[in-house]
């Protein structure tokens, strides 16, 4: 992905909640048609948790992880050190380092609703993907977002939150974008197969680490710097929205939950 375009900047707290990621919980609707001798691109891969889960499911081929990030690649590489099948490099989404055809899945996770251009994102992975292959991505959709229990401030935050998106000229209600945005990319109707799922965390102990998460993601960092820089909100609101995810975090009946769209793209 495009670091000067991702809404949520690159802090520890971002970084924490994208470890937390694994191909078993944030790609499942992919894992059926992984076949061991796969050679898989995992696009905008992050500190590569889901990269080097994928791995086990591809112990005959290989799994590439690609970040635009060189501080995040490096995080990556070092949980990969141990594993012979699953390498990671510096790449831009919107002009991938492979030539066309080199892989037989390439997948991306919450990486298009990030993006001012998702079909052209969307086409590049395309064209790196054989014929016969399959592109997979899994993407939020903002307004299904919910947060309970919760009130004046949570409200503030999602709708600043949106702000931020749209500022970066990205759409945040990605995932009831996916087919439109495979069909503009060059993808047939018939080669799509849509479904949605969702990330949630409710109740204890998951709330807690999420909220607290939460509480230091939106309230600090770069996230933080943009919402002020962009007179989105006062620095009083911003402290507020982080105190009001601490308080969310000690929530024993505290839930959040957003929708995400699931598409299988085959070429």
């Amino acid at each position: 992905m495009l670091p000067n375009n991702y809404t949520q900047g690159f802090s520890a707290a971002v970084l924490t909640s994208h470890s937390s990621r694994t191909a078993q919980n944030s790609c499942a609707y992919l894992l059926p048609h992984l076949k061991p001798t796969d050679r898989i691109l995992d696009v905008g891969c992050g500190p590569g948790s889901i990269t080097v889960s994928l791995a086990a499911y591809a112990p005959e081929g290989q799994v590439t992880g690609v970040d635009s990030s060189k501080e995040v690649v490096e995080i990556a590489n070092g949980q990969a050190q141990h594993l012979s099948n699953c390498n990671f490099a510096v790449g831009d989404v919107l002009n991938l380092p492979f030539p066309d055809g080199s892989f037989d899945v390439v997948h991306a996770h919450q990486v298009l609703l990030h993006l001012p251009d998702a079909t052209r994102a969307l086409g590049e992975m395309r064209r790196v993907c054989r014929v016969g292959g399959v592109v997979a991505c899994r993407e939020g959709d903002w307004d299904s977002t919910i947060v309970h229990p919760g009130g004046p401030i949570m409200d503030r935050w999602k709708a600043i939150a949106e702000r931020v998106f749209r500022n970066a000229g990205s759409e945040p209600n990605g995932g009831r974008m996916l087919i439109t945005w495979a069909l503009k990319a060059g993808f047939a109707a018939e080669s799509i197969e849509f479904t949605m799922g969702s990330q949630t965390y409710a109740g204890q102990p998951a709330a807690r680490w999420w909220g607290d998460s939460f509480a230091k993601r939106y309230s600090q960092g770069e996230w933080r710097e943009k919402v002020l820089g962009q007179g989105l909100a006062s620095s009083v609101e911003v402290d507020q929205i982080g105190e009001a995810w601490r308080a969310w975090a000690k929530d024993e009946a505290a839930i959040y939950s957003i929708a995400c769209g699931e598409v299988l793209c085959f070429k």
